[in-house]
């Protein structure tokens, strides 16, 4: 049977580490893998939690996360956190959230995909110089016009 999953997340592999944790009404010890993925343009990672039963084995991981690979991640809910910055830089709020995404499987992009994400982040580069540009024309024109009250005052 498939897994149901309605987040897919499309991401270079930046890091991944064991963790576990323990229910606090039952006393067992819970294995997690949780995944840091990078999306170019993005400041903030993303977590992607696993069971190690749903998790990739550590030699793929770990090849994954040296030569820093696409890969897919289907997730099936995700979880936000809520925390308090003990040293909020200026302009941030005392207080944050992550979210943490539940995965459920994963899988490196295809070739197909992998071309499909370069011309897309092509267009969306290309796109973000035109606007840069056209800003910057209009803030020239702008300085170069001198003010109609100037003018007519003389």
């Amino acid at each position: 049977m498939a897994n149901m999953q309605y987040i897919q997340l499309t991401a270079k592999m930046e890091q991944w580490d064991d963790s576990s944790y323990t229910n606090q009404t039952t006393g067992e010890v819970v294995e997690k893998r949780q995944l840091s993925l990078i999306i170019p343009g993005m400041h903030d990672r993303l977590l992607v939690e696993f069971t190690r039963a749903q998790s990739p084995t550590d030699d793929l991981l770990d090849m994954w996360e040296l030569e820093e690979s696409w890969i897919v991640v289907g997730a099936d809910g995700l979880r936000a956190l809520g925390f308090t910055r003990s040293n909020a830089r200026a302009g941030e709020r005392a207080t944050g959230a992550m979210v943490v995404f539940q995965g459920v499987e994963v899988r490196e992009v295809t070739g197909d995909e992998r071309r499909n994400l370069q011309t897309a982040r092509k267009q969306q580069k290309a796109q973000a110089k035109a606007r840069r540009a056209q800003r910057q024309a209009e803030k020239k024109a702008a300085q170069a016009t001198p003010p109609a009250a100037e003018t007519q005052s003389a």
